[in-house]
Order: C-alpha cells, then structure tokens, then sequence
C-alpha cells in the first residue's frame, strides 16, 4: 500500500480574493486565449505560476512571483500538516456526478513494488515543464490525480469529512 501523509498546503488568504477568480484548470488543458483570459479576470489567478509564459525564464519569473505574493500575504501556508479533501461535482448528460478525493504526500517507490504503477502515456516535453517549474518554485502547483486502495476505512473517512461544510467552495469556469 502506497504511503501518504499530510503537508502544509500553501493556500491563498482571504486578501487574495474571490477563490473562484483565483483557481484554474489543470495547466495541460488550458490555451493560450484561456490563460490570458484568466489573467484577466484577477491578478493573483494562479495560471501565473501553474503556467508561466513572462519573462526570459518565466520558471524563474514564476518563482519571483510566488515570494512576492507570500511576503504580500497573498498566499500562506497552513500551520499544521493537514490531508486535504475535495469533492468536484459535475453534470453529465443531465445526471449530477460527484468525484471525491484527498490532497496527500505520498511516499516515492520502486516502480518494481507494483505499488504506484506509471501512468501509461506521458509525455518527455510535459515532464520537463513540469520538473522545471518544481525546481524553480519548490512547488507543485497542481495534484496529480490516482487512485488509491485500501481497506475502506479511508475512504469512510473521507465520506464523514465531505458531509461537513466544506471550509471552500468555488464553481471554476468549466463549471465543475
């Protein structure tokens, strides 16, 4: 069984402003009009630094910004280690769907384990964007999604979590 433990996420503060103008879409489904719609539509919209274009070396550029808006207070981190859990909820040919999750660490392993299996197509020029972008800012500015099993009493606590009120709520674009 794959290891997971909580982290200190790194979150916007209520100055920031309105979480659904600060949220976008995974950086690898976003175009170039939506992206400079999204910088549009607020100055601190996170494509800044999920997809960094400014600049000569816009990873650099993206690591500027990302200091300026912790030490702005546009963005903090958690106090405490926290295992973070979402639901998104989208229709479907009419039909409300529901896909619920949790924000972990999760611990590296052999591939030989068969504990966290590869994804089966990606792509070298998409990696190196992304491990560029990790080591300029120390971040990771987007989960990568998988799916995890266990004996269920995850996901039982996963449940009892989601029938709380959920401390944010925001509609993206797309309208998930």
């Amino acid at each position: 069984m794959a290891k997971i433990e909580g982290f200190r996420a790194l979150r916007f503060t209520k100055s920031a402003g309105a979480i659904d103008a600060l949220v976008c879409p995974p950086y690898d489904v976003i175009s170039e009009n939506q992206r400079y719609a999204l910088l549009e539509r607020a100055a601190h919209n996170i494509v800044r630094l999920e997809l960094p274009r400014d600049g000569e070396d816009p990873y650099r550029e993206a690591a500027k910004i990302l200091i300026n808006w912790q030490n702005d207070g546009i963005l903090a981190c958690d106090g405490q280690p926290g295992l973070y859990i979402c639901e998104e909820e989208f229709a479907n040919d009419g039909v409300i769907m529901r896909i619920n999750g949790m924000i972990a660490r999760v611990g590296l392993e052999e591939q030989s384990s068969g504990v966290i299996l590869p994804h089966e197509e990606t792509l070298s020029k998409a990696k190196t964007d992304r491990l560029n972008l990790m080591k300029a800012t120390g971040c990771n500015f987007s989960q990568i999604y998988s799916l995890y099993m266990d004996d269920g009493s995850t996901r039982d606590s996963v449940t009892k979590i989601l029938a709380r009120q959920p401390d944010v709520a925001f509609e993206g674009g797309d309208g998930v």
